[in-house]
């Protein structure tokens, strides 16, 4: 949270920095995930920094081939980066470096092959897997399940072995298309 506009400007200023060190597109899910990390910036306070930066033309905001949001630091961004960093003071953009540095290979793996449970409105249970190259959706796949512990279990096998899960799949699918056609 902000007490003032000066403390809300480092905010903005941190959300730059961030995406700065991350140095890729990432979704609004992984750069939240990376900005509450550490515990010094409200959800709320880092969203309406997030909004106004992109309405500025400091981050630019795109939708991937999957329809998710993906953020990036423009070149406007960077030089206000570079103009406001001072704001980073008392360690702040040290420790939010140190903590992108840390987990950047864990959401970066993250970003292009992911798995996701999820309930509908209905209540119905689904398995999202994906593969994505940049901004570019190249495997969405969502499968209704029995359960949330057969979901939990194909996420982890899909993160594990995303490659071997999708021959299977293909296959599978490759194998019935050929019974349905000969039959």
């Amino acid at each position: 949270m902000y007490e003032n506009g000066e403390q809300y400007t480092a905010n903005a200023v941190l959300v730059l920095h961030v995406l700065k060190c991350v140095g890729e597109p990432i979704t609004d899910f992984y750069l939240t995930d990376l900005m509450m990390g550490p515990g010094l910036v409200n959800y709320f306070t880092m969203e309406q920094c997030l909004n106004q930066l992109t309405e500025g033309g400091f981050v630019e905001r795109r939708l991937d081939s999957m329809g998710l949001a993906i953020y990036t630091l423009t070149e406007k961004g960077e030089d206000m980066l570079t103009s406001m960093k001072y704001m980073l003071s008392g360690g702040l953009g040290a420790r939010y470096e140190a903590y992108v540095r840390k987990r950047k290979d864990e959401v970066s793996d993250k970003m292009h092959i992911d798995a996701t449970c999820f309930e509908d409105s209905n209540g119905n249970l689904y398995v999202r897997c994906f593969v994505r190259d940049g901004l570019m959706g190249i495997v969405d796949v969502t499968l209704p399940v029995a359960n949330k512990h057969d979901g939990e279990q194909i996420c982890k096998a899909w993160r594990s072995d995303s490659s071997s899960m999708y021959i299977q799949l293909m296959k599978a699918l490759y194998d019935s298309a050929k019974i349905n056609l000969e039959g």
